[in-house]
Parts: structure tokens; sequence; C-alpha cells
């Protein structure tokens, strides 16, 4: 395959992965009404920083404002700031709570100093790698902090029917698994072909999430069984 039909393939396989937003947008849909109300920032994470942002307004801004960064930026703050939301609610012990509200306020602290003071304020600037660094961290420790949970608590469920642990997996896959591409875009500049091969990495990665988070909304109107928790906890993550 060479350049050019990598960077067409690369492409059209992007359209493909943003159109899977729309299956966990309609079994959130489907399921709305019966959808556990901690479980409802899911759907607005799969409509507004998913849809919206990465898929609508992302794709106008490429193809009709020839700039799409600042609908991408404010994407990654809306996935955050919503996952976030989501964990929020989940997260039993009071102390995990308390240190995810201040992960949330360091990292929308590391985005306001990335866009106003490294990029001077300027909304079409690219650079938003300590943003996505700060992200990943952040929402792979919640997604930590879950599974530790879950052992602790030792409830007697299977866990593909855990809307958190299905999210949480998925969470670590993508974010993990994607870091690499923001933090190494702007140093691969002149080798193309292998942006486009992280990029379509990337998009397999988002086919993978967008699945794990159609079973956790298909799933979301099971009740959580909240279970004693150790005092203090947790004491090592998040």
């Amino acid at each position: 395959m060479n350049s050019e039909e990598l960077v067409r393939f690369a492409k059209l396989f992007n359209v493909v992965a943003l159109l899977t937003y729309l299956i966990p947008l309609g079994v959130g849909l489907y399921r709305w009404r019966s959808l556990q109300a901690v479980y409802r920032p899911l759907f607005w994470f799969v409509l507004i920083p998913g849809c919206l942002l990465n898929g609508a307004l992302a794709e106008f801004g490429r193809h009709v404002l020839h700039n799409n960064v600042l609908f991408l930026q404010l994407a990654t703050v809306g996935e955050t700031l919503l996952l976030g939301w989501a964990y929020y609610g989940c997260l039993h012990s009071e102390r995990a709570r308390q240190i995810l509200l201040a992960a949330l306020g360091i990292f929308t602290g590391i985005y306001l100093f990335e866009l106003l003071y490294l990029n001077g304020g300027n909304f079409r600037a690219a650079q938003d790698v300590y943003t996505h660094v700060a992200q990943s961290i952040l929402l792979i420790s919640a997604a930590v902090a879950y599974f530790e949970q879950t052992l602790r608590e030792l409830r007697n469920i299977d866990l593909g029917q855990d809307s958190m642990f299905m999210v949480s997996v998925g969470s670590i896959l993508y974010y993990a698994g994607t870091l690499m591409v923001f933090v190494l875009e702007g140093q691969l500049q002149n080798q193309p072909d292998l942006i486009w091969m992280m990029y379509i990495i990337q998009f397999i990665l988002l086919i993978v999430f967008n699945t794990f988070l159609a079973i956790a909304l298909w799933n979301g109107n099971r009740q959580i069984e909240a279970a004693d928790v150790p005092l203090g906890w947790p004491n090592g993550y998040l």
C-alpha cells in the first residue's frame, strides 16, 4: 500500500470509526427511561464530546473551516469531565471522590495553562500534548480505582453486566493506547506514513471503546450494589 492509498484508507476508516458513536448513542436512547441516573453521564459522553464535537463539528471544521483544533480540544475536555462525573457517582469512598474532584480541577488548570500560556490563547493552535497526558493519567487512574473497588467489595456479579467495569476496560484500552499518538504527532511530521498508521490504530481503539460503551449503556438499568468499603480507601490510586 503506497502513501496515497494509506491516506485514503485512513480517512475512510476515520469516518467508519466516528459512525460507531451512533451505536452507544442508539442504545442510550433506547435505554434512557430505565437508565440509572449514575450512568447517564455516559450517554452525554457519547452525545456531546463523541457525536457532536469529535464527530459532526470536527468534520465540519476539517472540510469547511479547514481547522478543527478547537472542536477536538473541547472534545478532550468534555470527555474528561463527563467520564469523571460518571466515576464520581460510582466510587463509594468519599476520599476517592474528593481526590477525583481535585484531579479534575488540576486537569482543567493544565488545559487552560496550555491554551492561554503555551498557545497564547490561539484556539487554532494544535499544541495540546500536556492536556492529553493529564487526561490519560486521570482517566486511567479512575479506572484502576474502580477496579480496586470492585475487588475489595467482592460483589457476586457478572463483571460483563457491571457498566462502569466495562467502561473502565474500554477507557484503559483507548486512552493508554492513543496517548503516544498525541505525544509523538508533532515530532513525526516528516514521517506522514507512520502518523497515519498511528491514526488507524487510534480509530480501531475508538471502535473498541464504543463497543464497551454500548454494552455499558445496555446494562445501565441495573442498580449498583454498594458494599462496605474499608475506611480511608483507596490508599494508592487516583
